[in-house]
């Protein structure tokens, strides 16, 4: 048998189909048929292979810095990640930690506001005043020294009992007038009706009394010596 024979062009291609037919299931294809692709050398597609090889190395070298790149990116943010959740909480823990202080200080200042309300005082004060009756009207006459100006170290010597003697002017709370005294002596004495009662005296006489006579005096002063207004005459009549 001559090779020619069965090396013949249909004979190649009916090779081709069937053991394309018998290698299909492992994924081999068939050639495309009358293509003009030629075979290349097996020196030129080691050549060819190498270069892309060398390409394939370059693109492997490219991407793992790339990943390099993405895996440090990713590391950085872990980082500030967890840099931030600490500041957070740092930041959460003083803000709680300054809360605690001012609810504290509010607590305190509202126990201050207690303390020292008015009405608290009062209570204080009204309570004092039922236990000891006697204190009620020790503080009567000693806002009423006061008031005509008489010094703290005067009215203790008056409530000690002693004879204070005054020179200068002293004021009447009723009259808001000043009246001048010379050598006068003070004192409290209990009133003889109502022992609980204290009076201040001037002289032997009832402060109260003397302020009273003392502005009745001024008074009067005042009257004589305002000269009563003579009307002008009326038009059209003579003198």
């Amino acid at each position: 048998m001559c090779a020619d024979d069965v090396m013949t062009r249909d004979n190649l291609e009916r090779f081709q189909d069937s053991y394309a037919e018998a290698m299909g299931k492992y994924g081999l294809q068939r050639g495309i048929r009358g293509s003009d692709a030629r075979h290349i050398s097996i020196p030129q597609y080691y050549r060819d292979l190498y270069v892309k090889n060398e390409d394939l190395k370059e693109d492997i070298e490219y991407l793992e810095e790339q990943k390099q790149e993405v895996n440090e990116k990713i590391r950085d943010l872990y980082d500030r990640k967890d840099e931030a959740r600490d500041k957070f909480l740092n930041m959460y823990d003083y803000a709680q930690q300054k809360e605690e202080e001012i609810a504290g200080m509010e607590k305190r200042l509202e126990q201050l506001r207690r303390d020292h309300e008015p009405y608290k005082t009062q209570d204080d004060l009204n309570l004092l005043l039922e236990v000891f009756p006697s204190l009620s009207e020790r503080l009567r006459i000693a806002q009423l020294c006061k008031g005509i100006g008489l010094t703290i170290e005067v009215i203790k010597k008056l409530f000690n009992g002693e004879s204070v003697t005054v020179n200068g002017k002293l004021r009447s709370p009723e009259h808001k007038q000043e009246f001048n005294v010379q050598d006068a002596k003070l004192q409290l004495f209990k009133d003889r009706s109502n022992p609980d009662k204290l009076l201040l005296k001037l002289n032997g006489q009832n402060i109260i009394e003397w302020f009273k006579e003392q502005f009745g005096k001024f008074r009067q002063t005042v009257r004589t010596n305002i000269k009563p207004v003579t009307p002008p005459p009326k038009r059209g009549q003579g003198i």
